[in-house]
């Protein structure tokens, strides 16, 4: 059956309507618009995300084909469902209006499934554009001194704000980060200036998803009061896999590039897009993802380590040794010992050196202790007799290896 031009609103309208053929409408413009719909939204998708076309000119393509695809979808599946109520009414037959709205149905249903799906991202985006961030709203930059801070959602814009300030202010040696997440795109975008500046990095609370490639693009990679790193795989969506392959390729060329281990990389793509993995400070410094506490970080370590030591003092260590005390001066953290000795009787030359010795394996055999004092971090044994007086002094202040 051929259809003029003149005559194509007429069919589209009498489909509408129901007024064609239940044969024609069910078999015919049912089968069509599956095969249209299913390339529109696989390989019109991919080949628009694969173009060189701006990230504004292709969420406009993308939601256009996604709009004419429910567009198409509903106009079929309206036409076939009063195409059957006609057959039914005028024909006096149920069977094969009953197997089209059948069909129809299913057919619905199978949209939405596949809408609920796929437009995450595209969705996301246009939420952007139209002044809606899903991850927040975008990250608030501001200079203090020789640091940049970043304070939000990474998006388009915030990598845009982020390079005109550095072309600002080019004493910058520093980046600060309070992020969620955001637009990986954008943080590979901020990744290579930092990069290229050969700038720090600084985890000042949580860092996750996207942020931490910009965390991680730096050779000096800091944790501040309270800092942790947030993972996850990429989350699938519109575009399919061609954008989750392209984007986890992204992701683990900067995870070795950083110097992470597979397995590690590996636990970040086995947890799921929806989830999150927080890995504890021990794993992250054996990694290398982390290699500087800030003097900050330091002193928030040393006031924990009191308040758990506080919790069970005094802790004794022999019959002759216990730890009676713990304070901080600064980033230095000094236990006090007391021998249940009088100094005359105690030979603190003899025994100074097998304390220093496991003074040095408690604190940079520990991967944390090791990072804290490699940052500044002083551990100072004090030893004192029974009565109060000072015996000997063991300090740790250096370590020569990572654990």
């Amino acid at each position: 059956m051929r259809i003029s031009i003149n005559k194509a609103p007429l069919y589209i309208k009498d489909h509408w309507c129901g007024n064609l053929p239940l044969a024609l409408s069910f078999y015919v413009n049912g089968l069509v618009t599956a095969l249209v719909v299913a390339v529109l939204t696989t390989y019109a998708v991919d080949q628009i995300f694969q173009s060189d076309l701006s990230e504004k000119a292709w969420l406009a393509a993308t939601l256009a084909v996604f709009g004419l695809s429910i567009a198409i979808s509903v106009w079929a599946i309206i036409g076939i469902w009063r195409s059957a109520t006609r057959h039914q009414a005028t024909a006096g037959t149920i069977k094969s209006a009953l197997i089209a709205k059948l069909f129809a149905s299913i057919g619905a249903l199978g949209l939405v499934a596949h809408l609920s799906q796929t437009p995450s991202p595209i969705v996301e985006n246009a939420l952007v554009v139209g002044g809606i961030y899903t991850f927040g709203f975008p990250a608030e930059l501001s200079v203090n001194g020789r640091t940049l801070n970043i304070d939000g959602s990474i998006t388009v814009e915030v990598a845009e704000q982020f390079k005109v300030l550095l072309g600002k202010h080019p004493e910058v040696n520093q980046v600060s980060l309070l992020s969620l997440g955001g637009s990986i795109d954008a943080a590979v975008e901020i990744s290579s200036l930092i990069k290229e500046r050969n700038i720090s990095t600084v985890a000042v609370g949580e860092c996750s998803s996207a942020c931490t490639l910009i965390f991680l693009s730096s050779k000096v990679r800091a944790f501040d009061v309270d800092a942790l790193l947030g993972f996850h795989s990429p989350s699938s969506g519109a575009a399919g896999d061609v954008v989750v392959n392209g984007t986890s390729l992204e992701m683990r060329l900067a995870y070795a590039d950083a110097g992470l281990s597979e397995p590690f990389a590996d636990k970040v793509f086995g947890t799921p897009s929806n989830s999150i993995w927080h890995p504890i400070d021990y794993v992250l410094i054996r990694e290398g993802a982390v290699n500087l506490f800030t003097k900050a970080r330091i002193r928030q370590d040393h006031e924990e380590s009191i308040k758990s030591f506080n919790e069970t003092k005094p802790l004794k260590i022999d019959e002759f040794m216990s730890i009676v005390s713990a304070k901080r001066d600064g980033i230095n953290l000094t236990y006090t010992h007391m021998f249940s000795l009088r100094e005359d009787e105690i030979d603190w030359a003899a025994m100074s050196k097998e304390i220093a010795e496991n003074a040095d394996e408690l604190i940079c055999g520990d991967a944390v202790s090791n990072l804290m004092v490699k940052s500044g971090a002083i551990y100072t044994y004090l030893y004192v007799d029974k009565t109060g007086n000072k015996v000997g002094v063991v300090k740790v202040e250096k370590c020569l290896n990572a654990v």
